[in-house]
């Protein structure tokens, strides 16, 4: 089971994605790849603070369609397991001289607590945290 990071996510709505992750993507099985409440929150908000208008819209359709369609029923929350280790790993960062912001925080959490890996391009971000790291950004992911 993956977690996919918001950046996965805004990557797809792309008029024109990176070739590297549309092909990691279909050589995934979709039912093992789930997102976060945080990925639609961030998200929400990146559309929200655009300017009304036919840009924000496509965004807007095309955001609305990747969360109907494809992860209907794979939307994790964060939850009490993943609060349970948020503060481990929050943390755990802060002791390396890496802290992180609270959203890849609790991305991490999410991900920790239910043994999944994550596919992020910012997987520098993400090292120390404990988990199966996957960058679909890069041509060599498997």
């Amino acid at each position: 089971m993956i977690l996919l990071d918001t950046n996965i996510i805004s990557e797809i709505m792309k008029p024109l994605p990176q070739t590297e992750v549309v092909k990691w993507l279909n050589q995934q099985e979709s039912s093992q790849l789930f997102i976060s409440t945080l990925t639609i929150a961030e998200i929400s908000y990146g559309m929200h603070v655009l300017p009304e208008g036919r840009r924000r819209n496509q965004i807007e359709d095309a955001f609305n369609k990747v969360i109907t369609a494809a992860f209907k029923l794979r939307v994790l929350s964060f939850d009490a397991g993943a609060g349970y280790v948020y503060g481990k790993i929050m943390a755990r960062k802060k002791s390396l001289g890496k802290p992180m912001g609270i959203p890849d925080g609790q991305i991490a959490a999410i991900a920790y607590s239910q043994g999944y890996a994550l596919a992020t391009r910012n997987t520098r971000d993400f090292t120390g945290c404990g988990l199966e790291l996957v960058n679909p950004f890069d041509k060599f992911s498997t």
